[in-house]
């Protein structure tokens, strides 16, 4: 069976993409705003996605049996038939000579998302897994907790739209002067903070108003309003506690009281959920708050309890969680050991591509590259393997510079558009992490923050947040990346480079070779290489 699981409508409103599962496997996912290169593909049907999961996949529409949508149309406030109306008119735009229409079926937005989960989770340990979905709202609910049995989900409880904890993230969020989609800021800024605020912030926080079931949607008012409304009113009452926010002190005392009530109110939940399982899966967007990761990581291991969090926890996964909710036996699909579910390009096309550009392509091992990057201090792309999924970049859409520099950290952040206070986090080796984060969770996806230990020889100022932690992607898969680490390694006693995502502030991860240099042309790197290559940009 070929599986097509799709995001994306006005009635969404964010993340756009696609997935194709082919007989029990997820064979390729793409996110709509890497083709289109608009930042979330707000409001855009994934035509672009859907065209290349299935280029990637060697299907024509005519081969897919079932499309996937990852929203209960009713719940959202819209028509069904609309919704169906909606998904034909895609299939028919992106294959007009296809022979025949796949069936069409609804997946409940957070189930979507608990199957996300799911996918990167060993088939071992799915069996007696929980799964937590947390995030701004999906539908008129805004979180879930299911218990996998018989390899169905089960559904312990649902959390109402006014009990949100992904909403009070946003409102605090937008209150600090930042922009929706970049609660990834307030987690940062939080660091500089105080406690003398959190006391206060339960007076703002929403209720824990748990329910057994979702309630049928009966308000004339569409939940994606609500979601609006309800994250006004809580800037409402944060203005009212704390007034006009004016200097970075007061904004990082109200980031942390934030992040605290959040981690409290997770932790709650997680308590709750870790008795007798064998895997917790968190996923929803509230799932890539790596400071809370770092905290719920630490109560697991407490519990013998493995912790499992998908790079594309947000709705960038939820097109290949509605792919396998699908397919006849979810449960039974294979794990997802990368997220490189993307295309790949070979070092021969891009390299031909480049020299296009009249540039010249030059080999390199991972040996020169290293040494490029510590004596010369250079900053470059690096552009590897299939485009990751999620937010995270893992390597293969990279900038990368050396990690012990607090100076090139600076002026990486300043090439890209970044804040200054801004955090860059490390890509290492296995020994690295166990000798610099010693006790801390690896993660193979950069979702959790460790705490660094200066005792050790290592030296990681470039990586190392104000509050003395990082968030550490640990690469034991060999390759040209791991052999550049390492190689790093060699010259400064330290398996680490800094890695952050290839893009400018506000732009998607760059996708193909044209985007890696029109990017890095932008941002003033240095260098573009990959698997045995490099051009230099600079001399």
């Amino acid at each position: 069976m070929v599986i097509l699981g799709v995001n994306g409508a006005d009635h969404v409103g964010h993340d756009a993409g696609a997935a194709l599962a082919v007989q029990g496997r997820v064979v390729a996912s793409v996110e709509e705003e890497r083709l289109v290169r608009i930042k979330r593909a707000f409001c855009r049907p994934p035509l672009h996605a859907m065209r290349e999961v299935l280029d990637l996949a060697d299907c024509t529409m005519s081969d897919v049996d079932v499309i996937a949508y990852p929203w209960l149309p009713e719940a959202m406030g819209v028509p069904e038939d609309d919704v169906a109306t909606m998904l034909s008119y895609w299939c028919t735009t992106v294959d007009p000579g296809a022979t025949r229409l796949p069936e069409l079926r609804f997946v409940p937005h957070h189930a979507a998302h608990a199957w996300a989960g799911l996918a990167f989770t060993p088939p071992e340990l799915r069996r007696h897994a929980c799964v937590i979905v947390l995030d701004g709202s999906g539908e008129s609910t805004s979180g879930a907790c299911y218990r996998v049995a018989d390899g169905r989900l089960a559904q312990v409880w649902s959390l109402p739209q006014h009990a949100s904890v992904g909403i009070f993230y946003e409102a605090v969020t937008k209150y600090l002067g930042f922009q929706w989609g970049e609660e990834g800021k307030t987690m940062g800024l939080a660091a500089y903070g105080s406690d003398s605020l959190a006391p206060a912030m339960a007076k703002v926080a929403p209720p824990d108003d748990r329910v057994a079931e979702a309630p049928p949607f009966t308000s004339p008012v569409p939940p994606l309003w609500q979601h609006e409304e309800l994250r006004e009113q809580i800037i409402v009452k944060l203005t009212s506690e704390h007034g006009e926010l004016v200097s970075f002190s007061q904004r990082a005392d109200v980031a942390f009281a934030a992040q605290y009530w959040l981690e409290e109110r997770i932790l709650q939940y997680v308590a709750e959920a870790a008795d007798g399982i064998e895997a917790l899966v968190l996923s929803g967007g509230v799932a890539l708050n790596c400071t809370a990761n770092s905290k719920i990581a630490a109560y697991c291991r407490d519990k013998g309890v493995a912790l499992i969090i998908p790079p594309p926890a947000s709705d960038t996964g939820i097109a290949l969680g509605a792919a396998i909710a699908a397919s006849p036996e979810p449960s039974a699909v294979t794990q997802c050991q990368t997220a490189a579910l993307g295309r790949a390009y070979p070092p021969e096309v891009i390299g031909e591509r480049l020299r296009m550009e009249g540039l010249s392509v030059l080999p390199c091992t991972p040996g020169k590259l290293a040494e490029a990057l510590i004596s010369k201090d250079a900053i470059g792309g690096w552009l590897e393997g299939g485009s990751e999924i999620g937010p995270r970049s893992l390597g293969n859409r990279s900038i990368l510079a050396r990690p012990d520099s607090a100076l090139t950290r600076d002026r990486v952040n300043a090439l890209k558009g970044r804040e200054p206070w801004r955090p860059l986090a490390p890509s290492l080796t296995p020994r690295e992490f166990a000798r610099s984060f010693p006790g801390a969770s690896p993660s193979p996806y950069m979702l959790i923050a460790a705490t660094y230990n200066p005792v050790t020889p290592a030296d990681l100022e470039g990586v190392i947040h104000v509050d003395g932690t990082a968030r550490p992607q640990v690469v034991s898969t060999d390759g040209a990346y791991h052999d550049l680490i390492v190689a790093t390694g060699a010259i400064l006693g330290t398996e680490a480079v800094l890695c952050t995502s290839f893009n400018r502030a506000g732009e998607p991860l760059v996708y193909t070779p044209a985007d890696a240099l029109r990017t890095a042309k932008a941002t003033q790197l240095d260098f573009l290489a990959g698997d045995g290559w490099i051009t230099w940009l600079t001399d």
